[in-house]
């Protein structure tokens, strides 16, 4: 049997994450006009388009992908590596997770590839790794900011959306959940209702209606 090659699966996010800063700077082209290098867009991978099945499908079918306890409203974070932190122990205080240090260290290794800091306030943080027991979502919303977030906008990021993934996963998991929140994030109504939503139970409820 083949072995899986970590470099297409890091091309493949790439390609990912690209297609939706084009759209969003063809959205709005001003923005970000000197983020940094451009990228060229990549198709979206067959094996990590959107389909039926839910990421994370091990899980109870009725269970909710993106539960009320992993939204976290009102924090205050310093910086990106303060949020990363602040995510991995989360994580393991949910037991989506056992070792906050691991999950940190996987979080740095994904950033220092590239960024994961978009536009318009959000970050798509993401990591694979053994010390994940479930594929899960976690959200931080810090309406102050998180400084230190290479953003393409250059400005503060106020929502985290992190994508956690257990190494045991084949990499079409990751692909698959990483697309389907890249794709909300193009939309601007989507963006709009997480930044207003008044409670962790209205962002699980958005998230879970876009991931189910």
């Amino acid at each position: 049997m083949a072995q899986h090659d970590d470099r297409i699966e890091t091309g493949e996010h790439r390609g990912i994450i690209s297609r939706m800063v084009s759209a969003l700077r063809r959205r709005d082209p001003e923005a970000g006009r000197e983020a940094g290098p451009s990228v060229e867009a990549a198709p979206v991978p067959a094996s990590a388009a959107p389909s039926a099945e839910r990421p994370g499908a091990s899980a109870a079918a009725d269970a909710p992908f993106v539960s009320v306890e992993q939204v976290l409203m009102g924090v205050e974070l310093a910086d990106r590596d303060e949020a990363l932190a602040f995510i991995s122990a989360r994580a393991v205080g949910l037991g989506l997770a056992d070792d906050a240090a691991e999950l940190d260290a996987a979080f740095h290794r994904r950033e220092a590839e590239g960024t994961t800091g978009m536009m318009d306030g959000f970050a798509i943080p993401h990591a694979k790794s053994r010390a994940i027991r479930r594929a899960s979502v976690l959200v931080v919303r810090a309406d102050a900011g998180i400084a230190g977030w290479d953003t393409m906008d250059e400005l503060p990021v106020t929502v985290a959306i992190a994508l956690l993934i257990p190494d045991s996963e084949d990499g079409a998991a990751h692909l698959r959940l990483l697309s389907r929140v890249a794709e909300s994030l193009m939309d601007d109504s989507f963006r709009a209702a997480v930044m207003s939503a008044a409670s962790p139970e209205d962002i699980a409820r958005i998230l879970n209606d876009r991931l189910r």
